[in-house]
């Protein structure tokens, strides 16, 4: 079983390096995970007077960005300043955003799943949507007293070292999730393309600039899910997210653009999912007579928790249920074996993931749909959240916002 790179090479260890080199604490004494290996670290472990701006591109996954680097203009220029480095498992949104905004792994900071199991509640929650799983609406679990650290064990770094700006969509701006990502920083909100590039240009364009920005965009996993792993759609969201880079440079002078250090990752990659391979928990009765709560985790990794004294049982249902190839753990092995990162772990950490851990092979996925709740109008045609290789590896590619974007040695359009 593939463990994800927490000793440097994942994108946990982004945070901390960052932060490091703009004069916070020592990544170790400061409780956080290490620094990123030095073979890749932009800043080499030492201090920097620019501006660091972390880009991260929800579904930038490692081998489509490969492909994608040997033909596009922009794609030539990162490819060189490119490295292969780990997402966290589970390999999903919720937990790789919190690791790369607290600076730690999941099973410390406790965001182990898109779905996952709060006892604080007695749910199973949707992290993203901070509301229990089937509720459409968000932040149902977010009351005038509620703060980021009932849900993650590890605050933000923005909030640690009283510096940041975030970049991100205006209708997520105020959510609970939000709120635990970005909780210290400013918060710039966009409502389109262009208007990322506009609103990113005049924050990197003030004086002084802020420090540290990280920005967000989601729409490279949005058209995956919906259209299935296809490489021509995928070159052609991240030549418009370059686009985007380039046209930021062209708007700064070129003093700013030198003193601007750019770090672009993905928080996983994406696998082809089926309907026929996809297994609907809910419709399967010798899983719910052992299972003890709904289904959590994602859509490639499933927590089942069992009745008492049922784990067995449940073990012996998933096998007689699941598609060949899958592979089921106990849990408290896989946290012993450094799957969520290494100790120390949120004190939630095993009441919240459950019993058995299932994960599926492609392309085949999990769901579950409450009692009650609407069935989804779209049918997901790729999804992550697991270990094969496509969702697990990312791209980390470093350099000055010139060497990424800036105008000059421009190459031919594809």
């Amino acid at each position: 079983m593939p463990v994800p790179a927490y000793g440097g090479r994942s994108i946990a260890n982004i945070g901390p390096s960052v932060f490091a080199a703009l004069g916070a604490p020592a990544p170790r004494s400061a409780g956080l995970a290490p620094p990123l290996d030095p073979a890749i670290d932009p800043f080499r472990g030492g201090r920097s007077a620019r501006t660091a701006l972390v880009a991260m591109v929800d579904g930038f996954g490692w081998l489509q960005f490969e492909s994608w680097a040997k033909d596009s203009r922009l794609g030539k220029r990162w490819r060189d300043r490119a490295h292969p480095i780990t997402t966290v498992f589970p390999s999903t949104t919720s937990s790789a955003l919190t690791s790369l905004s607290t600076g730690v792994p999941p099973g410390r900071h406790g965001l182990v799943g898109y779905r996952q199991y709060l006892p604080k509640y007695g749910l199973v929650a949707d992290m993203l949507k901070m509301s229990p799983i089937g509720v459409p609406v968000y932040d149902q679990l977010i009351g005038p007293n509620w703060a980021p650290s009932d849900i993650a064990g590890t605050p933000s770094l923005f909030r640690r070292f009283g510096r940041g700006t975030a970049v991100s969509r205006d209708r997520f701006q105020g959510t609970g999730f939000t709120r635990i990502l970005y909780d210290g920083a400013e918060y710039v909100g966009y409502a389109t393309a262009s208007d990322l590039a506009h609103e990113l240009a005049s924050v990197l364009a003030r004086e002084p600039p802020p420090s540290v920005v990280y920005l967000y965009w989601d729409e490279l996993d949005t058209i995956q899910h919906l259209k299935g792993v296809n490489h021509r759609l995928f070159g052609l969201e991240v030549d418009r997210f370059a686009g985007l880079l380039e046209y930021v440079a062209e708007s700064l002078a070129e003093r700013r653009r030198d003193e601007i250090t750019v770090l672009i990752t993905g928080d996983h990659g994406q696998v082809p999912l089926t309907r026929e391979a996809t297994v609907n928990v809910e419709s399967v009765p010798a899983l719910l007579r052992e299972m003890d709560r709904p289904l959590a985790g994602d859509r490639r990794a499933g927590f089942f928790s069992a009745r008492p004294g049922r784990v067995d049982a449940l073990r012996t249902a998933l096998e007689g249920s699941l598609p060949a190839g899958s592979r089921i753990f106990d849990v408290a092995e896989v946290i012993e074996a450094g799957l969520f990162g290494p100790p120390p772990h949120h004190p939630e950490l095993e009441a919240r993931t459950g019993d058995l851990l299932a994960l599926v092979p492609s392309p085949a996925g999990l769901t579950y749909l409450p009692p009650g709740a609407s069935p989804p109008t779209r049918q997901l045609r790729s999804g992550h959240g697991g270990l094969e290789p496509a969702e697990l590896l990312v791209p980390l590619v470093c350099g000055t916002l010139t060497e990424l974007a800036g105008p000059g040695g421009r190459l031919p359009q594809r």
